[in-house]
């Protein structure tokens, strides 16, 4: 079966930093290849405009580079037998194609993100009406992470999806087996290149290396939490902080300056490999935000990366991470409010003993939940069975 894996952002293999989206669709297709797919990748082409503005480098192998404007003539034209896009952003541009199956990947819950943010976003009806649209063209819907299963068939219920359908001609879905529609897709996520699961040994004399990392973005913050940050630094560990504005991103996301004086700032962001290789550079990772309904159905991809890197987390938030955190025991979630806690923690990273166990949980989940062969596992199997009927 040929997949066309639509992209919102740029991929690894470009040469230039990535970021979820572009991880996302790389770590889709390296699953679905890895159950026998024969699988493509688009990139916007107005991304690499902006990120290539005196010429693009040629494009790496299976991934081609699209007006948005274009994709249905390049659907039709390639000969796919399923399209998969993550979120809405595509749907304007994207109607039914005969013979094609197409998968609305709900990779992150960006209307929720939208609530959380400042003033002076899109209008919120023209989102939702995109969302509404890219449930209604979706043959299948993958879904990044069990919490938000019930929020997916939310979406698919609403009326206005149905009136979609009818628009483009495509039946309805109240006999349609709505459940049957929805798979688990959690978070794949490529190794980097050239590196493994397992971090490096690092020497138990040095200081206990704590990292903060991560795209700064416009609908979160990290001022809640200078407390948890701080006992760690009192504690006697080195927090290291790699926080950059994201390229494409707004003039309001900038980098926290909420962070202990004493936090060590890297510059970034980094390129894939190099950005896997700071990550295992460290004891743990900490990642703490304040509460927000987003939060807690987010798959967050900074701290899905340190996991699938076996890195163990140091989790303040409640949210799709915190629960495998906890299956798995590879870190410690923690209230951002509670100073005892986190005082705790501090303590706790630092014994070898602890630390160890930590640093193997992450590992495991590593295999069980992020390595992408296992994350398609289900929608792969989906996929087929979907194409047959």
């Amino acid at each position: 079966m040929r997949v066309l894996v639509i992209s919102n952002d740029v991929i690894p293999g470009f040469g230039v930093p990535v970021a979820a989206p572009g991880l996302r669709a790389a770590g889709i297709a390296a699953g679905l290849r890895s159950h026998g797919f024969d699988v493509d990748i688009t990139v916007p082409v107005g991304v690499i405009e902006q990120l290539f503005p005196g010429g693009a480098p040629p494009a790496p192998e299976t991934v081609s580079i699209v007006d948005p404007r274009e994709l249905v003539s390049f659907i039709s034209d390639g000969g796919y037998t399923a399209v998969v896009f993550s979120n809405a952003n595509m749907t304007p541009h994207l109607q039914p194609v005969a013979g094609v199956l197409f998968v609305f990947d709900l990779f992150a819950p960006k209307l929720l993100e939208a609530l959380a943010s400042p003033a002076g976003g899109r209008p919120w009806q023209e989102m939702v009406a995109e969302k509404e649209r890219g449930m209604a063209l979706a043959d299948m819907v993958w879904v990044n992470g069990r919490r938000k299963l019930g929020y997916a068939l939310g979406w698919l219920l609403r009326t206005s999806v149905e009136q979609y359908r009818k628009e483009m001609g495509l039946a309805s879905l109240v006999d349609a087996g709505l459940i049957e529609r929805i798979t688990l897709v959690e978070m794949p996520v490529p190794l980097p290149e050239g590196l493994s699961h397992v971090p490096p040994d690092r020497a138990e004399q040095e200081p206990i290396r704590l990292g903060v990392a991560g795209y700064a973005q416009a609908w979160s913050s990290l001022d809640a939490v200078h407390p948890a940050h701080r006992q760690l630094v009192d504690a006697g560990h080195e927090l290291h902080a790699l926080v950059p504005p994201h390229w494409g991103g707004p003039a309001s996301a900038t980098p926290t300056n909420h962070l202990p004086p004493s936090t060590i700032a890297h510059g970034g962001p980094l390129r894939y490999t190099p950005f896997g290789q700071w990550i295992q550079s460290m004891d743990a990772m900490v990642d703490v935000f304040t509460p927000s309904a987003e939060r807690r159905f987010a798959m967050i991809t900074r701290s899905a990366v340190s996991l699938r890197l076996g890195v163990p987390l140091l989790h303040g938030v409640d949210s799709e991470v915190a629960d495998i955190i906890r299956a798995y025991d590879a870190g410690w979630v923690l209230d951002a409010d509670d100073e005892d806690a986190w005082r705790r923690a501090a303590q706790e990273v630092a014994d070898p003993v602890q630390l160890a166990r930590k640093r193997a949980g992450a590992q495991q989940a590593s295999i069980e939940r992020f390595a992408p062969s296992r994350a398609l596992a289900d929608a792969a199997k989906a996929l087929r069975e979907a194409h047959e009927r």
